[in-house]
Order: C-alpha cells, then sequence, then structure tokens
C-alpha cells in the first residue's frame, strides 16, 4: 500500500478515536441507604460541571466520559466521591451506598433524669406517654394544614365578595311573618376598605415572604450551606444573600409552588451566574 494511503488511514483512524473520545456518555445511577431518604440528593460532575438530583426513588442520570470524577452529597450523607470507570459506563444502572451521616454523642449524664445520649435507653427511663394531638384523638380535620398567622390576617382582611345580593334570610325573621321578600345589595366594605388602604397587598406580601423564607430553609436543609458555596463558587458567607436574591426574582414564584428541588437547583445555578455579576456578591 502506498505510503500517502497509510498516512491518510492513520489519520482518519486517530481522529476517529479521538472523536469518540470527547464524546460524553449518559449513565444512569441509584443512590441507596438503609435509613435516610433518597431523594434530592445532589450529583455532580466535577469535570464538566454539570450536576443533577434524584428523584423519590434515588434514580439519576448525568452526562459523564472515562476517568471523570462525580461527587454524591447530601446533609443526611456523608460526601463521596467515584472515578468513571469503563465498567460504570458499561454499566445499565450503576448503584451508589451512601454513608448515613450519624453524630456520636460521647455517654453523659444530665440531672435530674440522668440520661445518658442514648435515645432508646432515654425514652424508656422517662417513661414518656404519647403525645395526644387532634390527628391522634381521630378529630375531623385534623390533616388540615395549619395557617401562618399572616396567612389568617389575610383572610380576615380578604374575606367574602366586594359586592353581593341580601335575601329575606338575611334580614330575619321579620319579613318572613309579613310575608314579602325583601332583596337588597350589600356592600362589604370591610374588604373595599382594606384593599384601598393597602393592608391586602401588605399581608399578601407578608405571606409571601414566610413561604420564601421556609423555602429558604428547606434548600439549605436539602443541600447545605457548603455544597451551595462550592458548587456555585459563592463565599459561604454569601449564600444567605444570594438565596434572598434568588427567592425575589419574579419567575421564582411559579417554580416555588411546584416544589420539584430538581428545578430549583437547575434554578439556581442560572441564577448564580447573574449574582455573582452583581455588586450585592461583593458585600
Amino acid at each position: 500500500m502506498p505510503k500517502h494511503l497509510i498516512f491518510i488511514l492513520v489519520a482518519v483512524l486517530a481522529s476517529f478515536l479521538g472523536f469518540g473520545q470527547d464524546n460524553s456518555t449518559l449513565i444512569k445511577g441509584k443512590v441507596s441507604s438503609t435509613k435516610n431518604d433518597v431523594s434530592n440528593v445532589l450529583i455532580v460532575n466535577l469535570n464538566s460541571k454539570k450536576s443533577t438530583i434524584t428523584d423519590s426513588l434515588g434514580i439519576f442520570s448525568i452526562e459523564v466520559k472515562l476517568k471523570d470524577s462525580v461527587r454524591i452529597t447530601a446533609v443526611q450523607y456523608l460526601p463521596k466521591e467515584i472515578v468513571i470507570s469503563e465498567s460504570h459506563i458499561n454499566s445499565s444502572l450503576i448503584t451508589i451506598q451512601l454513608i448515613d451521616n450519624i453524630i456520636d454523642l460521647n455517654e453523659v449524664t444530665v440531672t435530674p433524669y440522668n440520661l445518658t445520649g442514648e435515645i432508646d435507653r432515654d425514652i424508656d427511663r422517662l417513661h414518656i406517654e404519647p403525645t395526644v394531638t387532634s390527628y391522634s384523638l381521630g378529630l375531623q380535620n385534623a390533616d388540615v394544614t395549619k395557617m401562618t398567622q399572616s396567612e389568617r390576617l389575610l383572610q380576615e382582611a380578604d374575606r367574602g365578595k366586594y359586592v353581593s345580593l341580601q335575601t329575606i334570610e338575611d334580614f330575619g325573621k321579620l319579613n318572613e311573618i309579613f310575608s314579602y321578600a325583601a332583596i337588597s345589595v350589600k356592600v362589604n366594605t370591610h374588604k373595599i376598605m382594606n384593599k384601598v388602604s393597602g393592608r391586602t397587598k401588605s399581608l399578601e406580601e407578608m405571606v409571601e415572604r414566610d413561604q420564601n423564607m421556609n423555602l429558604e430553609k428547606e434548600i439549605i436543609y436539602k443541600f447545605s450551606k457548603q455544597t451551595i458555596a462550592e458548587n456555585f463558587d459563592i463565599p459561604e458567607s454569601n449564600v444567605n444573600g444570594f438565596l434572598t436574591y434568588c427567592l425575589s426574582q419574579p419567575d421564582f414564584n411559579a417554580l416555588s409552588d411546584s416544589g420539584n428541588m430538581a428545578e430549583i437547583w437547575a434554578y439556581l445555578e442560572t441564577k448564580s451566574v447573574e449574582f455573582k455579576s452583581t455588586d450585592i456578591s461583593n458585600e
């Protein structure tokens, strides 16, 4: 075979092999644990900086290349890193067993109950009776979510319709005795005054702030400030400011209502770029 043809063949094969090495592969995995919840565990490809979150069953998919490092983190687990090998790429489903993050307490004695720090032993010592709740008693509407103070105030301020019709029932039995029906228009001055004075709007904003604060606590509980800081390259001291920045965005409300942590994480990742370009991140 002519030398120039051999050279061309070698060049083509080299480029083909190089192209194949650059291609990433979508692998599927499952996080497992003997005790803790496996949903919303953060999976990060440290090389490509791509990330994803496990579903309710601990299943995830992420693009990787050979020898990429993948980190698995969650507050309830000790962090773990794996290096992608050929066996990972060729496997239909890789299983990752995480170790629960348990803080062991030294044995102590606390008076007057002589507690040891071991929950199973201390419960027997204290003889604690089961907590009596409306749910344990089987009362009606026991499973209804308790409203916050701001939600109750908003409901009181914005209750009813602005205008409604009054019938004989609203006038009592007097008109019924005289056997005639009276119909009139009833104006809800309480609701109108709250709307005009701005009290209703103020209470709506208060309810929204409460919801945002609860969501911020949930995000920190799920991922921890350290995880957010490391993955988004934001100083840990600025994480609270970053979350406040995200929660104040108009397009975050619809996202927060869904409660989908995977979508929320992807949103935070996008907003982290905007946040770092603002003056707020330098404060």
